[in-house]
């Protein structure tokens, strides 16, 4: 008998999650029962779930339990039930799915490179977290993990350094990347590579040899060495992890020479920033992915964005997952019983950053 079932975040501590049985579904007219093949859990889940209700992340996936949420994960499923007449079973896809073992969708939008979930509860969102791209079914089960887990954090690291790139990297003499063991951080580090400027890593002490074997930063320093990067030079602050009393210092420490604060993450906050006016120089600047990926769409950039991300992608997840020196270890987890752990790992800091998490939600 096939099993329904899900993984819900307690909204009021993120540190808690319920695996849950559901009923089967059934399908109404035009619908789709997608069959989640494979999942990444990262610190990146995380950051949707902080920014659950601020930017409607709860919304996509409604969860059963009063109080929850469904963090969403980006992954691979393949159709198995359909009563879309434009979508076939066996059709293999890449998106946002919840923690579980399926996802009933509608599908809209159908072309022969993608659909839209057009569910109802599904509106407001930025268009990227409800586009599912069909993919090739043979494919190589390492890469799709490497897929997986960086594509929505490349995405994001990549779209942030065009930010930044445009406005000409603020003219900065050197980058402070906060939280720099997290993959968005040195994915933004990698495409920030065409700036002469030196990208400088702050991280826990945990993580000081992970973070310097990633070959992608110029230095790294404890948070608690703040003090030593040099505060004469004009500084962009790259803020990974979100913690306002690092983000004081930071301003503090560099004053005038802040250049820019540009907030992309958190890994360590639990809400968004807030104005604060006592701020020693520029108030953060909150950077979401999706607007900029929607501004390319609506300046009809799209395709040329995409063909030129796509290459780019191809040679940072090479680099990343080189056989002889790989950044991360990949650890599959069969079902989802593994799930509230790892989520507890990443809520609580204690997650390696050199493992990635894969989940089979179907497997065994």
């Amino acid at each position: 008998m096939t099993r329904y079932a899900r993984v819900e975040s307690l909204k009021s501590d993120l540190g808690v999650a319920d695996l849950v049985d559901l009923p089967a579904p059934q399908l109404d007219e035009g619908e789709v029962m997608a069959r989640i093949e494979r999942i990444a859990l990262t610190t990146n889940n995380m950051t949707y779930a902080v920014y659950g209700d601020a930017l409607g992340y709860w919304n996509l996936f409604p969860a059963a339990q009063a109080g929850y949420g469904c963090m969403p994960a980006w992954g691979f499923a393949e159709i198995v039930e359909s009563r879309a007449s434009d979508v076939t079973t066996g059709t293999r896809i890449f998106g946002y799915f919840p923690i579980a073992t399926h996802l009933r969708m509608r599908p809209t939008t159908v072309t022969a490179r993608s659909f839209v979930d057009g569910a109802a509860h599904r509106t407001g969102t930025p268009d990227v977290y409800n586009l599912y791209e069909l993919q090739p079914r043979d494919t190589d089960p390492r890469q799709d993990s490497l897929t997986a887990i960086y594509r929505p954090l490349f995405i994001t690291s990549y779209t942030a350094a065009d930010y930044l790139r445009e406005r000409d990297f603020f003219d900065a003499e050197q980058f402070v990347v906060s939280s720099a063991s997290s993959k968005t951080a040195y994915g933004t580090a990698y495409c920030l590579t065409d700036s002469p400027a030196p990208k400088i890593a702050l991280t826990s002490a945990r993580n000081i040899d992970f973070v310097n074997g990633l070959g992608l930063y110029t230095a790294t320093h404890e948070y608690a060495d703040l003090t030593a990067v040099d505060p004469t030079k004009r500084t962009v602050y790259v803020d990974l992890s979100g913690d306002p009393a690092l983000r004081r210092r930071v301003h503090e420490h560099f004053g005038d020479q802040l250049a820019f604060d540009c907030l992309i993450g958190s890994t360590h906050a639990d809400h968004l920033p807030e104005e604060d006016e006592s701020l020693v120089g520029p108030a953060p600047v909150f950077f979401f992915a999706a607007l900029q990926l929607d501004a390319y769409k609506a300046e009809g950039q799209s395709r040329a964005f995409m063909q030129r991300y796509q290459h780019d992608e191809r040679g940072f997840l090479e680099h990343v997952g080189r056989p002889e020196r790989p950044s991360i270890e990949l650890l599959e987890h069969a079902g989802l019983e593994d799930a509230p752990a790892v989520i507890a790992g990443f809520h609580d800091g204690s997650t390696d950053p050199a493992v990635g998490h894969i989940f089979i939600p179907n497997a065994g």
